[in-house]
């Protein structure tokens, strides 16, 4: 057989199921031929398939040379335990080295696993310097009994490939492992990569393990995981910590060295408090008035100015999670303060018990201007129904600070009130007004959808300002109907600025059906920088017109990366009109193309598309991986052997 000739025939066998041909190919002189139809008999599986792979592990010297490690990896997937010994056996003899095959041999046996295997991972571990791909094994496998091999290795990989091993403690969740782990996390000279590795094995342990037999105290042990700047590595320690009372006590004395004024060898760095404010916000059971009454005061002293802006923010979080009397009326009294008045705002919405009447009163007219404006993003963020009068009059109260305004009109967006709708519209249209306030108005009006405001919103699409028209297009998306996708899609081909542009496609999008024959004029010509978008906006349309506008992106002036996602799109949507178009990638310079248009052509499930994936040529030194997908899915269709995995044989 010809290496031309062998692609269709090896892809005729595949969906025949002909084991007997392929195992007859396994013998080729052509080595691609043989390697694919290795491939390919682990694709079908079955016992007539696994012996096959079998007998060339076992005699190698009958098949085109290394055959046998190719073969490794069909036999790890179906399971076949027989397989076992010979792989032992190579590993043994050894492997070249600098190549893929100790990866692909150790990967194998992490599959298969068994005694004979875990013994032997436990004998490498025990060497000079164990392969990472050893430890991979151990940590697919999790023997109990490789821990403390794998404990004594850890010291051998230092320090390069210490983490890996952490990483590989941490997926073994065996007790034994954390008391290592902590002198890991609590030693000076751990570097902060290692310690974060090994904070997070630490807290994949089981709860119930917790806290480890460390000898020396656990909680004082993570007290430097908990100071690091890392969020990665304190918040987890923050975890662990809250796992027992003592470690929520250390949370609490590390709060407590944060407020502003403590002596200076008491000190905890303010990354702390951020830590422990945020952990407070996730598990506010643990904390409050009635857990201890040291909490909400802590909470208050570092909401206080002498505080930096980041631990007062945070804090706000955590008073407002813990709920109470005292916590709201400090935050009530913080709402004035301009530097954390946002995230007061924000906190305010999650009390149990939020103080409405008392932001009620403070927009009326009670409290300052930062106190009004905070309260009406405060109201916003309640979505507070009974407070959009209220809020409307401030909005389009002229007499009122420009960013009060503002805010007022983000939370009527909040709230989605329709009867503010006129209102908001006339904000919009009036010129003499900043843009930041009209954009508002847009996106309020964008937020309410009704449909009398259309015309504001649409003349707002010639505006100058680019803010301006960047909030009219996203308003435009709440809008469905010919009018609006009509000024989107000039927008989206004419307008210079790009994010105007980019917006007005996701609007489209939003829009769905109505705005399909849009969409897919936009394909001619494509706005390079619209591609994502286009092709997202029509993948979600209903309809023919959108599939068209898809295929139109097929063309071969398109570059790669909208090709590969165009195919992805076209899969997903599963019309049979995609075919021909499809199939014009499959011719691709690009494998990423070709390897993308294969499912997709598959997915459509339709003799048409199956037989452009049979038929069309191949590539013979391309990795087949998206071929052998596409085959097993149309076999399937076919009415295939089934290909069950061997869990369990007799060595042969």
């Amino acid at each position: 057989m010809a290496p031309d000739e062998a692609v269709p025939e090896l892809i005729r066998m595949r969906l025949a199921g002909d084991v007997a041909g392929l195992r007859r190919s396994l013998r080729s002189e052509d080595v691609s031929t043989a390697l694919r139809a290795a491939e390919l008999l682990g694709d079908i599986g079955g016992p007539e398939a696994c012996e096959a792979l079998l007998h060339c592990l076992a005699m190698p010297g009958r098949y085109p040379r290394h055959l046998e490690l190719w073969v490794i990896s069909p036999l790890a997937r179906l399971g076949e335990r027989r397989a076992v010994p010979f792989l032992l056996r190579r590993l043994r003899e050894g492997l070249p080295e600098n190549t893929s095959w100790p990866e692909t041999l150790y990967g194998a046996l992490g599959t298969l696993g068994g005694p004979e295997v875990v013994r032997e991972l436990v004998e490498r571990l025990a060497g000079p310097r164990p392969s990472k791909y050893v430890v991979d094994a151990v940590a697919a496998l999790r023997p109990p009994e490789a821990v403390p091999a794998l404990l004594a290795a850890l010291w051998t990989l230092l320090p390069w490939d210490e983490v890996h091993a952490v990483r590989a403690l941490g997926a073994m969740r065996d007790p034994r492992t954390g008391a290592p782990l902590l002198f890991l996390v609590d030693s000076e000279g751990t570097s902060p990569p290692l310690r974060r590795a090994a904070v997070a094995a630490l807290a994949d342990l089981p709860e119930e393990s917790w806290p480890p037999p460390a000898g020396w105290i656990p909680e004082i042990m993570l007290r430097r995981a908990l100071r690091d700047p890392d969020a990665a590595t304190a918040a987890p320690a923050a975890e662990l910590l809250a796992r027992t009372k003592t470690g929520r006590d250390e949370l609490r004395g590390g709060l407590m060295d944060s407020v502003p004024g403590r002596r200076a060898p008491y000190r905890v760095p303010d990354c702390v408090a951020v830590t422990v404010c945020g952990f407070i916000q996730k598990r506010p059971d643990l904390f409050g008035e009635e857990q201890d009454y040291r909490d909400v005061p802590t909470l208050i002293e570092l909401l206080d100015a002498a505080a930096v802006p980041t631990v007062r923010r945070a804090a706000a979080g955590a008073l407002g999670a813990v709920g109470g009397t005292v916590a709201t009326q400090a935050l009530l009294a913080a709402l004035g303060d301009r530097r954390v008045g946002e995230a007061v705002a924000r906190a305010m919405a999650r009390l149990p018990r939020p103080p409405v009447r008392d932001l009620l009163a403070l927009l009326s007219g009670t409290g300052d201007a930062t106190q009004r404006l905070y309260a009406a993003e405060a109201l916003g963020h309640l979505e507070h129904t009974a407070a959009a009068p209220l809020l409307l009059s401030t909005a389009l109260g002229e007499e009122e600070p420009p960013k009060l305004r503002a805010a007022a009109v983000d939370a009527l967006a909040a709230l989605r009130h329709r009867p503010a709708a006129a209102g908001l519209a006339t904000l919009a249209e009036d010129a003499e007004l900043p843009g930041t306030l009209r954009s508002r108005a847009l996106h309020a009006l964008g937020r309410i959808g009704a449909r009398e405001s259309l015309p504001a919103v649409l003349a707002a699409v010639r505006e100058a300002s680019a803010t301006v028209r960047l909030q009219a297009a996203k308003a435009l998306g709440a809008f469905p109907g010919a009018e609006a996708a009509e000024a989107l899609g000039a927008l989206a081909a004419r307008d210079a600025d790009r994010d105007v542009a980019r917006a007005a496609v996701r609007a489209l999008g939003r829009i769905g059906a109505p705005a399909a024959p849009v969409l897919a004029s936009l394909t001619r010509p494509l706005r390079p920088e619209l591609a994502d978008d286009l092709i997202a906006a029509l993948a979600g349309c209903p309809g023919p017109e959108a599939v068209a506008g898809l295929c139109e992106l097929t063309d071969p002036t398109h570059p790669e990366e909208v090709h590969v996602a165009v195919a992805a799109a076209l899969g997903e949507r599963g019309d049979p009109a995609a075919a021909r178009p499809l199939t014009a990638l499959l011719t691709d310079d690009h494998w990423a193309c070709r390897d993308a248009a294969l499912p997709a052509l598959t997915s459509l499930d339709t003799e048409e598309a199956d037989t452009y994936v049979l038929t069309h040529p191949h590539p013979p030194h391309r990795d087949r991986t998206a071929l052998r997908a596409a085959l097993t899915v149309i076999a399937g269709r076919r009415g295939p052997r089934l290909a069950e995995p061997r869990s369990n044989g007799a060595d042969g």
